[in-house]
């Protein structure tokens, strides 16, 4: 055999005893598939044909599948395969054989990189991306803590020294509850909080790690998908107060036009419909007298004043395309070196 051929490294039994020797070229794989199949002549399932040359997978082993009706696991829906036998794939972390190569778009080990995918061979039709029985999460970090962490789900990190201001790309969760742990990255990586959350397929959520009001850590878990069906030219967009214990803020225009008023810690707007435009945000501490009503859709040129509103603590511009959703984020706090930030994401 050749000498970079990886399928099979072992001595080769050129004697006219060894039943793989007539069929030493068979179809290698290529796949990575690390699933072993038995050896020629051990009593396996083989697949079936002649041995023709339209035939070359012939008398290869293959894995197989229950009888109908004894059970297990079978194609669903009502199709012209519904009902036949499959063979069942492992949930994520459990072991086995996994799908390797490079990654595509995800964190390393998961279906968005195809690498860590539940793998019993290839299998015609398996999704390697955006899998029907899985979301999206990603995890932002706006505790003011001077450490870094590392997030996990169910042991898996999903986030690796992640400091103060900084998020992930959206990466793929499976449906059902799992247990989001933080931990310290370094030192004795001691576990600073760890609680259950739900996560539901097709599904794309924001995890907001904030400082609590009696000085730990808490999780707030932020829905993204929800702002559909956009008129045309429009976009969508919301804002968060994820700063401090018994903060409350006003956003406002530039101008003065209130958008958003008294969003509280840990408090999401709702989405509000916006012209697609560049628009220039202010962000007070919250009026403490009535103020004019807020826009029911945020358009460049809306009427408002500055007069007798707080001084502006931060400004920043929004940039929003059509059909598109965005969130900002307000956080850190107004008594340390972090200050105030405010960190605007696509959804």
């Amino acid at each position: 055999m050749a000498e970079n051929d990886t399928h099979y490294n072992g001595p080769q039994d050129t004697s006219e005893n060894n039943p793989s020797t007539p069929n030493e070229n068979r179809p290698g794989n290529d796949y990575g598939i690390s699933t072993p199949n038995l050896e020629f002549g051990q009593g396996a399932p083989v697949y079936p044909g002649n041995g023709s040359a339209s035939d070359s997978m012939a008398g290869i082993p293959v894995i197989p599948l229950p009888e109908e009706g004894a059970g297990g696991p079978v194609y669903p829906g009502n199709g012209p395969s519904a009902g036949t036998p499959v063979i069942p794939l492992p949930d994520f972390g459990e072991g086995g054989p996994v799908y390797p190569g490079g990654n595509t778009g995800g964190s390393g080990n998961r279906p968005g990189g195809s690498i860590g995918w539940p793998n019993i061979g290839w299998i015609p039709g398996f999704p390697s991306t955006s899998p029907r029985y899985y979301g999206q999460v990603r995890f932002l970090n706006a505790s003011t803590n001077t450490f870094p962490v590392t997030i996990s789900i169910d042991g898996t990190a999903y986030a690796i020294n992640s400091r103060f201001g900084t998020i992930t790309n959206y990466d793929w969760v499976s449906d059902g509850f799992h247990t989001v742990t933080v931990r310290r990255a370094s030192g004795l990586q001691s576990i600073l909080l760890q609680q259950n959350f739900p996560f539901a397929s097709g599904q794309k959520v924001t995890m907001v790690l904030t400082d609590s009001a009696s000085g730990g850590l808490e999780m707030i878990r932020v829905v993204d998908s929800g702002c559909n069906n956009l008129p045309y030219n429009s976009s969508c967009y919301r804002f968060a107060n994820m700063t401090y214990s018994g903060s409350r803020f006003d956003l406002l225009l530039y101008g003065g036009a209130p958008v958003f008023t008294g969003v509280g810690f840990q408090t999401v707007t709702s989405y509000k419909q916006a012209v697609a435009n560049s628009y220039q945000f202010y962000v007070t501490t919250a009026a403490n007298y009535p103020m004019a009503r807020e826009l029911p859709i945020i358009i460049i040129g809306a009427a408002g004043t500055m007069t007798n509103r707080p001084n502006p603590l931060v400004s920043f511009q929004v940039d929003m395309a059509a059909g598109q959703s965005y969130t900002t984020y307000l956080i850190g706090n107004t008594w340390s070196d972090l200050g105030l930030r405010a960190l605007t994401v696509e959804d």
